[in-house]
């Protein structure tokens, strides 16, 4: 799922001041390293929600899932926007794959049952690069998860850079 620009704008001035903060730390590390600041928002909760995390703990902050990089998985989240979410398991479940599909989605739903923000090795593993380029072209990493329509408690995650001179505290 695509996330808006729009709505990553409304998000970044809504959160300018305490994001403000994480750039003034990121604008004076001298080199790119694993302890590089970042801000991942919850934007799922009403005020969103900023954490302040290192690149190299993102883990402790949004959960990394060993399922949701299966290509069942995917191909199920491929599925929800056209069909909503039961119509998509159900597919699945009927599908080619059915048998394997069936373990790997119980799998993922223990997983999910910790109730924390969760994301697949690839997407961490993209961040972490993102992180380094942000930091190279002097911005702001950011992670931002938002609520969707489709799934239970589905989510869409977003990574972006913000300029640090965006912010006028700098």
């Amino acid at each position: 799922m695509t996330i808006s620009e729009d709505r990553v704008k409304r998000l970044v001035e809504e959160l300018a001041d305490p994001l403000a903060v994480i750039a003034a730390d990121v604008k004076k590390r001298l080199v790119w390293d694993f302890n590089l600041p970042v801000a991942v928002i919850d934007a799922r909760q009403e005020p969103p929600v900023l954490t302040q995390s290192s690149v190299g703990s993102l883990g402790n902050v949004l959960r990394v899932s060993t399922k949701i990089d299966h290509p069942l998985m995917r191909q199920l989240f491929d599925l929800y926007p056209d069909r909503g979410s039961d119509a998509a398991i159900d597919q699945m479940l009927n599908g080619q794959n059915g048998k394997e599909f069936s373990a790997v989605f119980d799998e993922y739903q223990e997983e999910k049952q910790a109730g924390t923000l969760m994301w697949g090795a690839d997407d961490l593993a993209s961040f972490v690069v993102k992180s380094r380029t942000c930091f190279e072209d002097d911005e702001l990493a950011i992670a931002a998860v938002f609520p969707v329509d489709t799934g239970d408690n589905g989510h869409a995650l977003a990574t972006f850079g913000i300029p640090w001179r965006y912010f006028t505290v700098l």
